[in-house]
């Protein structure tokens, strides 16, 4: 309990930081003309690391996951930002007899903060960690149960090509690897992005 809650305090701390860094930049009006934000969509494949014990030879392993992310991006070569997305990590059917089946999924969302850089011109790679919100779906005997956990220690590993059309739109591609804490579960995704600077 003391780890979850340092990991959310330091969590916090560094959030606060890049609040703090964002207003000074623009408190500066010398650089503000430094500084630019972006926003970038993607959407792509998911696989799933099969590593379930009951059901694992029914389990749906692949679908679509999409992200969500926010950069500040300063003139040097490193971002600071935020990452959301939906992600399915699994879909287990099953039949129970022979008029009824089951069923269970597993879906995450996480929220992570993140560091990128800037390696060479439009390549890029990321690390981030944070938190997932991991929602469970279980049906069969004609019942139904609903759950919610967060995964407090989650993490990715990133890197992406991005290239500019123009001054402010973007398009790209990335391939990315999550890890959520709390189920012990990895998934990589393989996704189209457009971005778009503010």
């Amino acid at each position: 309990m003391a780890r979850k809650r340092f990991i959310i305090l330091i969590l916090i701390l560094l959030v606060l930081l890049a609040g703090t860094v964002v207003m000074a930049a623009k408190k500066d009006s010398a650089r503000i003309s430094l500084n630019h934000y972006s926003l970038t969509i993607g959407v792509g494949w998911t696989h799933y690391i099969n590593s379930l014990v009951i059901g694992k030879d029914n389990a749906s392993i692949n679908s679509a996951g999409v992200s969500l992310k926010f950069f500040w991006e300063p003139e040097h070569r490193l971002s600071l930002g935020l990452e959301t997305g939906f992600y399915k990590l699994y879909n287990v059917k099953s039949m129970i007899s022979s008029d009824m089946s089951g069923h269970a999924s597993m879906s995450a969302i996480p929220l992570l903060l993140t560091l990128r850089m800037r390696i060479i011109d439009h390549f890029y790679l990321s690390v981030g960690a944070g938190l997932a919100a991991m929602f469970n779906k279980v049906t069969g005997f004609d019942t139904r149960i609903n759950s919610t956990i967060w995964s407090l220690s989650n993490y990715q590993y990133s890197g992406s090509y991005i290239y500019p059309l123009n001054k402010h739109w973007l398009v790209g591609g990335e391939f990315k690897v999550l890890n959520f804490g709390k189920a012990d579960d990895w998934m990589y995704s393989i996704q189209a992005l457009c971005a778009v600077k503010l």
